[in-house]
């Protein structure tokens, strides 16, 4: 007859209750936890920051490593974000692009036609001409 199998520190594979996901963030086991998966884990860097800011992390919140380095869950690398566009803007590689806050002001366009424009497109991509500037029947 086999043993029965031994959960936690009696198991010999035991590391304490931490392991790295597939996904490189640091999981440690919480089974009490709102936020634990089936197997009882909690992300390290979720409990980090609802101990920094002191109470839980909201749904649809979400945490930033302000050094983009998953595994450092110091409380001083993380930073929770309002949502995920919020989140988004840390990793944005276009400096250029509008920011969540920003307004969308009317400017000039870049050829002297002198007809303005928003600055930002409904992507948030900057505008420097009047769009058809590039079509063959455009006369200013």
């Amino acid at each position: 007859m086999a043993s029965p199998r031994q959960h936690g520190p009696r198991n010999p594979n035991w590391k304490g209750g931490r392991t790295v996901a597939s996904n490189g963030y640091v999981l440690v086991k919480r089974p009490d936890h709102p936020r634990a998966d089936c197997r009882g884990y909690v992300y390290e860097h979720i409990l980090v920051a609802e101990q920094l800011i002191g109470r839980p992390v909201h749904k649809g919140e979400q945490v930033h490593h302000k050094n983009h380095v998953k595994t450092d869950n110091r409380p001083e690398n993380l930073e929770v974000k309002a949502s995920r566009a919020h989140h988004a803007v840390e990793h944005r590689k276009r400096s250029d692009l509008r920011g969540l806050d920003e307004s969308n002001p009317s400017v000039s366009c870049a050829c002297g036609c002198g007809q303005t424009f928003l600055r930002y497109d409904a992507t948030n991509r900057p505008r420097y001409y009047v769009s058809g500037h590039n079509l063959r029947s455009f006369k200013p």
